[in-house]
């Protein structure tokens, strides 16, 4: 392994003059330098070495000191005798200041040899962290096939002879090793951002996943004289965590997958459910549809929803395209999936959920289209969360109305039925209360594009969307078709 400033004070018997409390820093590398500056050939973690040519005055050794502090370089090495008869005393104390150690060099020992010496065994030490590094990505990656996360953690946290933690996006623990289970708190705050309130030394956090928003977080904490290989090897494990975490996502495949059969369970195919409902190990009983839609177009929601489906041990039978996910959520999970979005909301994810009511799998596209219009008030009243069969204008008007008041009130529309495209974009406007840019936006189509939308639907209907009455009418008339759904052939539940 590297060796410290430390070992290399007491190898050539160097006299330590500032920096006692530095003395565990790794040496990368020795650099000889009698330039003023030397810091622009600098990388960090250097022994330089100097006989100060060019540090004659004390106001030059103090910015001399601050500069390769700055520069991060391991410790001077200062060697007396040629130009100086001892170490400035400016230097030292100017490097004192800075946490950086002074080795003093005498005259009996030559430059040469240190760098002779000290390089030639980092060499020796690279060569050996390189097959160090193969060794334990190697064991990482046999572990991961039978022992997953926890497998992996654990072989990270013995390779780099510290603890290593495992946390979710939201702080909670997949896998701890070592020591970690001691500092959980610092592992937090590290993950979070916060780290005026780590107290333990040389935490360092790896993403896994999306670099922007991943889906965890590796913590881990590198000894001072294994700082490289335990970034190397925590780089290579956060690779493996990602796919041990879910081996599936990440390619086209997965969601095509999810989509397909989320399409075929909405089919109305009695056969083709069945057969998919098995292959998906989905229980018997009602399900009801949930649609979400982000605020932000910059925030996707389809990762979220995936993971509160893994954490309510729910089938991830999740769609989504460009604008909005949909979710089969089991009739008996309803008010859990109702808490889980409404406290993501509450702790900033920017989502509004719509929920229809719990059907049959044959009746499934129902329960889509009163989700459908309760995202629409979800969006409206910005709330988080609205659930169909709580919506006033459903439950105390529609639902009670005879067959012919409700055909009544969905004959304004039926010159729409067979434009989904005209319905879609009337619903989003009216539920965007006649906002232009709000609704262009949510359809994802230019504002002019949607003026020649609903004047066609004008034209189509006889309504005047510019009067409040028809826009009444209008609202109405989409909840009415929304309720209204047919029994597929052969079902004869009421």
């Amino acid at each position: 392994m590297l060796e410290t400033v430390g070992d290399v004070a007491q190898r050539f018997r160097l006299r330590v003059l500032s920096g006692d409390s530095a003395l565990d820093r790794p040496i990368r590398w020795t650099h000889l330098s009698e330039l003023a500056d030397p810091t622009p050939w600098l990388q960090g973690g250097e022994l330089l070495l100097t006989v100060g040519l060019t540090l004659d005055d004390p106001a030059g050794q103090c910015a001399y000191a601050e500069r390769l502090a700055e520069a991060g370089v391991a410790a001077i090495g200062f060697g007396v005798g040629p130009h100086h008869v001892r170490t400035p005393r400016a230097l030292v104390e100017a490097a004192q200041a800075c946490g950086l150690p002074v080795l003093e060099v005498p005259a009996g020992v030559a430059f040469q040899d240190v760098t002779f010496e000290l390089n030639a065994d980092l060499l020796r030490s690279d060569a050996a962290q390189a097959r160090l590094t193969a060794e334990g990505v190697s064991a990482m990656t046999r572990v991961a096939r039978s022992a997953g996360t926890q497998g992996i953690v654990t072989v990270l946290a013995a390779r780099i002879d510290s603890w290593a933690v495992l946390l979710d996006r939201h702080g909670k623990v997949h896998a701890a090793v070592g020591a970690a289970r001691v500092h959980i708190d610092d592992a937090r705050a590290a993950a979070s951002g916060q780290r005026s309130r780590i107290r333990h030394p040389n935490i360092t956090v790896y993403g896994v996943g999306d670099p922007v928003r991943p889906r965890a977080h590796l913590v881990v904490a590198a000894r001072p004289d294994r700082i490289s290989l335990t970034r190397e090897l925590a780089q290579h494990a956060a690779l493996l965590l990602d796919l041990a975490l879910n081996p599936l996502s990440g390619g086209d495949t997965w969601h095509l997958t999810r989509a397909d059969a989320v399409d075929a369970l909405m089919s109305g195919d009695q056969g083709l459910i069945e057969r998919v409902a098995a292959r998906w190990n989905r229980p018997a009983g009602d399900v009801a549809v949930a649609l979400l839609r982000s605020r932000s177009r910059a925030v996707p929601l389809e990762e979220s929803v995936l993971d509160w489906c893994a954490e309510l041990d729910l089938p991830q039978l999740v769609s989504s395209d460009s604008s909005q996910v949909t979710v089969l959520v089991p009739e008996g999970e309803l008010g859990r999936w109702a808490d889980r979005v409404r406290a993501a909301a509450a702790d900033g994810v920017p989502a509004r959920c719509g929920m229809g009511t719990a059907q049959p799998l044959v009746r499934a596209e129902l329960s889509r289209q009163q989700a459908e219009q309760a995202l629409a008030v979800a969006v409206a009243d910005a709330e988080p969360m609205v659930v169909f069969g709580e919506l006033a204008t459903g439950r105390l008007v529609l639902q009670r109305l005879d067959p012919a008041a409700q055909a009544a009130l969905r004959s304004p529309l039926l010159a729409l039925l067979d434009n989904p495209v005209l319905l879609r974009s009337l619903q989003v406007f009216l539920s965007e209360n006649a906002g232009w840019e709000a609704a262009s936006s949510q359809l994802g189509i230019h504002r002019h594009t949607l003026r020649q939308r609903i004047a066609r639907v004008e034209e189509l209907t006889g309504l005047s969307i510019n009067a409040t009455e028809d826009r009444v009418i209008a609202w109405l008339a989409l909840q009415a078709l929304a309720t209204h759904q047919p029994p597929p052939h052969g079902d004869r539940r009421s």
